[in-house]
């Protein structure tokens, strides 16, 4: 068997065990703590689950409910105690292989960590928190959160955000990464979001050769050979890009900060979804954020300008970064959000709409030819390598 055969078959054998994991738990809910649907977080579960006295809440209505890598549902309360009259559950989703995918990416306990880790205080603008539980053994986890449907304004990868929001975006990033730099907790409470298992090293290669060694779907015509055939590196050097990622300055980063994962109350911009939260380069996020919500005409204009204010903004909050270097990280952090947008449109219309997947791809190449980004990031792994 050749070492790529022997990585297959092993992360698939991880991957059925997860899909095991997944099934018995659908069909075994015996003992469970935590809700796997939505009518199972009920009364008597929320009220515990806030530490409110028996009989505390009197109501609950599902007002809307939907479910893609989450299962996600508005509820109306009704209660006397001091609690929102509305808020917003996220839990394990209805769809089997998401579920499944859930497990084997960790997705639920990666976001249940990130708003333990901002806590009451947090440094950006994030939904408020009541519940956040997890269960290790069925991989079953649960957010009870702010629902912010009447106050924010959401947004699709279709949109772009003005100079000025991707300015406030850029600040907050910054405190975000500031709040977290060089932090030790990635050696003790948030350890599992700075090392990926090896079944989601072994399956994420797999699923990006699946869809970059040969693209040929709805967009394909948007992507020029050369860069078809750089893009490979993600799968052919995902070891090389993650040991040079990992080298850098670590602290918490959302990971797919898009605007549909961003909401605005006014000008001041906020995150939602942290299921891919991890221990990585701040500049990753900045590099992603804006390859993916700026307008490519509008971008080349001023992401220089958004480089040099986020590290402005680092270094008035203590943190020495050379701006040069981190222009040159943006460059090749650019291939990020390449590789989240043609990976989703390879996978057609389970993972976003045609024409939302499109706009993204549109917009990965713009920035990964302005930037000559694959280059750029070989350049960097091969210097260190070195």
């Amino acid at each position: 068997m050749t070492p790529q055969a022997l990585v297959t078959a092993l992360g698939i054998g991880m991957a059925v065990k997860e899909a095991i994991r997944a099934g018995v738990d659908r069909a075994v809910p015996f003992r469970a703590t935590i809700p796997i649907r939505v009518a199972e977080a009920d009364e008597r579960w929320l009220g515990d689950a806030l530490g409110l006295p028996p009989g505390s809440i009197t109501s609950i209505r599902v007002l809307d409910h939907n479910s893609g890598t989450a299962s996600r549902a508005r509820i109306a309360v009704k209660t006397e105690a001091d609690l929102p009259t509305h808020l917003f559950l996220k839990m394990v989703p209805r769809n089997y292989l998401q579920h499944v995918l859930m497990n084997i990416f960790r997705l639920g306990t990666k976001e249940i960590l990130a708003y333990r880790a901002l806590g009451d205080n947090p440094p950006v603008r994030v939904p408020r928190c009541y519940v956040a539980e997890t269960d290790g053994f069925r991989r079953r986890s649960i957010l009870v959160l702010e629902d912010l449907s009447e106050t924010a304004e959401f947004r699709t990868v279709i949109d772009s955000v003005t100079r000025a929001e991707a300015e406030a975006v850029a600040d907050a990033m910054a405190d975000l990464h500031a709040g977290f730099w060089g932090t030790d907790r990635f050696a003790g409470d948030l350890l599992p979001l700075a090392r990926r298992s090896a079944t989601e090293i072994r399956i994420g290669d797999i699923i990006r050769r699946q869809f970059l060694a040969q693209i040929t779907g709805h967009t394909a015509d948007l992507i020029p050979e050369e860069t078809k055939r750089q893009c490979r590196m993600f799968y052919e050097r995902s070891g090389d890009i993650d040991a040079f990622w990992a080298a850098q300055p670590q602290t918490l980063i959302h990971g797919d900060p898009h605007l549909g994962n961003l909401f605005f109350e006014g000008a001041a911009p906020g995150f939602l979804d942290w299921q891919v939260a991890s221990a990585g380069a701040g500049i990753r996020d900045l590099a992603y954020f804006a390859t993916a919500s700026v307008e490519p005409d509008l971008l080349r204009t001023i992401e220089r300008e958004l480089v040099e204010r986020y590290t402005a903004r680092l270094r008035a909050a203590g943190i020495e970064v050379d701006t040069e270097r981190v222009w040159t990280l943006y460059r090749a952090a650019v291939t990020e959000f390449f590789l989240a947008a043609v990976c989703t449109a390879e996978a057609g219309e389970r993972m976003q709409p045609l024409d939302v997947s499109r706009v993204g791809v549109e917009r990965a190449v713009a920035g990964v030819l302005a930037h000559d980004s694959f280059t750029v990031l070989t350049e960097l792994i091969d210097t260190t390598k070195a």
